[in-house]
C-alpha cells in the first residue's frame, strides 16, 4: 500500500507540469515517453537502492529516511515563479525526462527500504500515463493555475514518509 501511495505523490508532477502545456501535436508520444522514463528509472533506482542497502546494512534505512525527508524538503521549498512556457517545441522525451527525474530519488530510497519494487513501478507506470493523459487531453479543464498546493502536500507527505521509515 506504501508503494500505491508514494507512486502517486511522485507522479503528481505529472498533472501539474502537463497541464500547463498547450501541445496540439505530440501528446500520445509524449504520455508514453513519461509512462516509459516513470517505470525505467523507477528500476534503476531501486536497484542503486539495493546495492546501496547491501554497501551500508547498518544505516540503510536512517540514509533512506533522511534521503526521502530532504526531497519532501525540496518539495516544500521550491519556488516555481518562472511561467512554464515552451517558446519551442521539445522532443517528447526531454519533457518526459524532466517531469521523470524526481522517480528514480525517490526510488533510491525505496530500494534502500526494500518495499516491493513491481508494485511501485507498475503503479508509477500507470498513474504517469493516466496523469499524462488527463493534463494533455482535458488540461485546460482542469483550472491548474500553479501546482504549488499539490507540490507542498506531496512533499509534506515524503517529508512524513522519510521520518517515519527513520524509526
Amino acid at each position: 500500500m506504501v508503494e500505491i501511495i508514494a507512486a502517486g505523490v511522485t507522479t503528481i508532477d505529472v498533472i501539474i507540469i502537463f497541464s500547463l502545456l498547450r501541445l496540439r501535436k505530440g501528446r500520445l508520444p509524449l504520455a508514453i515517453w513519461t509512462t516509459f522514463l516513470n517505470m525505467a528509472l523507477p528500476f534503476l533506482g531501486f536497484v542503486m537502492g539495493d546495492w546501496t542497502a547491501a554497501l551500508f546494512s547498518v544505516w540503510s534505512h536512517l540514509l533512506s529516511g533522511i534521503l526521502l525527508a530532504l526531497i519532501g524538503i525540496h518539495m516544500l521549498l521550491s519556488d516555481d515563479d518562472s511561467e512554464t512556457s515552451l517558446t519551442r517545441q521539445l522532443h517528447p522525451a526531454f519533457i518526459a525526462l524532466a517531469v521523470s527525474l524526481d522517480t528514480f530519488s525517490v526510488s533510491v530510497s525505496f530500494g534502500m527500504l526494500q518495499l516491493n519494487k513491481m508494485l511501485f513501478i507498475i503503479a508509477a507506470g500507470f498513474l504517469s500515463f493516466m496523469l499524462a493523459c488527463t493534463a494533455l487531453y482535458f488540461g485546460r479543464y482542469l483550472s491548474i493555475k500553479n501546482g504549488k498546493v499539490l507540490r507542498r502536500i506531496c512533499g509534506l507527505i515524503l517529508l512524513i514518509m522519510g521520518i517515519m521509515s527513520c524509526f
